[in-house]
């Protein structure tokens, strides 16, 4: 089916927009700056192309003209730190010093500010509200509202400092509760809001998931970016899950381009417009026939490239790609624009595993406000 005009998405007139070599100063538009990434690719393999370059994007939802932490995007980091096993493990809570939550328990949170990476954020809140300092084991959640407010929730580990038991602005204390008695919400432990018990399960899914070697964590890539962008990771799997095939751009042809090139999925960039949610089932509509029918609603996020740094900088957007799944009863959907992207076969175990695509393999949650 030819592509159809698709009401407020513009397309590139490249069906396969790459730029070649360097581009000259006067040519590069600082909403997309060319970017030259390093010889090891974030998937965890080697790359073959050393000065790989992003995808000019192929959708798009309006632009942001800027994006500024606190003015027109806030970022918040929460962390949940769990210890012992099974029925002793122990939840890390935090008592609020604020007016409006005051004496009741949370997570260790709160903004990201302007010149901290997001994993920053996270050591310098739990140590300033727990009194520990952590090392970051990966990201649980990633919840958004909107299209300007975004919560990355990692869980964490303890590697040093003290309990806190001294209250100041930052929180009158910190203190361990067994996970039980959290979750069963027994009446003597006040909590601020329950919306984080969700964590708590991603938590203990997290701790029991198969591990596979070489496999690095869903943890943020420290990359500024002027704008809002989704990459869509869309993976349909055969009956017996020994294969997936996977939409790509035309000029990916095989396993080992898809590995080698940064950007080979289809990417929209958004602007303050539209809602995170909306981006997603319009993009949908317009990457398949009968899109939203044949694709669940985004579950997981395999990846974070985010960098609100330094502090005066207009780039403290973020770039999330977003882990998508064909419904296997329906036949695989056809593709709007066949010029621009088609479905490559993903056989190879070891691929698989590092962009996340495994039936069985831990990825962190999307939620949607």
């Amino acid at each position: 089916m030819a592509l159809q005009d698709e009401e407020y998405i513009a397309e590139s007139r490249d069906p396969t927009p790459e730029p070649q070599g360097d581009l000259p100063p006067e040519q590069v538009s600082p909403s997309h700056p060319v970017r030259h990434t390093p010889s090891h690719s974030t998937n965890g393999f080697p790359s073959s192309d050393p000065q790989k370059h992003d995808r000019v994007p192929d959708m798009q939802l309006g632009r942001a003209k800027f994006v500024r932490l606190h003015d027109n995007v806030n970022y918040v980091a929460a962390a949940l730190i769990l210890r012992g096993e099974g029925v002793d493990t122990e939840i890390l809570l935090i008592q609020e010093a604020k007016k409006s939550c005051y004496e009741k328990w949370y997570l260790p949170a709160g903004r990201v500010e302007a010149g901290e990476t997001l994993i920053e954020s996270v050591h310098r809140e739990v140590m300033e509200e727990a009194g520990y300092s952590v090392e970051v084991n990966e990201l649980l959640s990633l919840q958004v509202q909107g299209s300007g407010w975004y919560r990355f929730s990692y869980t964490a580990t303890v590697i040093g400092g003290t309990l806190k038991t001294h209250s100041d602005k930052e929180s009158l204390q910190a203190q361990w509760f067994k996970v039980s008695d959290v979750t069963s919400k027994k009446p003597s432990i006040k909590l601020r809001g329950r919306d984080f018990l969700k964590l708590v399960d991603e938590a203990m899914v997290y701790r029991t998931a198969k591990r596979f070697v070489n496999v690095p964590p869903v943890l943020p890539i420290n990359e500024p970016h002027a704008g809002l962008f989704i990459e869509f990771m869309i993976c349909k799997y055969s009956m017996d899950n020994s294969r997936v095939d996977v939409l790509v751009h035309k000029s990916i042809g095989s396993e080992q381009e898809m590995v080698a090139h940064d950007q080979p999925f289809p990417t929209c960039e958004f602007g303050f417009e539209y809602f995170f949610a909306m981006v997603i089932s319009k993009c949908y509509r317009h990457l398949l026939d009968e899109g939203p029918n044949v694709l669940f609603i985004p579950s997981h996020v395999v990846r974070i490239r985010c960098a609100p740094t330094p502090m005066e900088s207009i780039a403290h957007g973020l770039k999330v790609r977003l882990f998508c799944e064909h419904k296997k009863s329906a036949g695989k959907a056809p593709i709007r624009s066949p010029s621009r992207y088609h479905w490559l076969s993903i056989y190879d175990p070891e691929i698989r595993r590092a962009f996340h695509m495994e039936k069985d393999q831990y990825k962190p949650s999307l939620y949607l406000l």
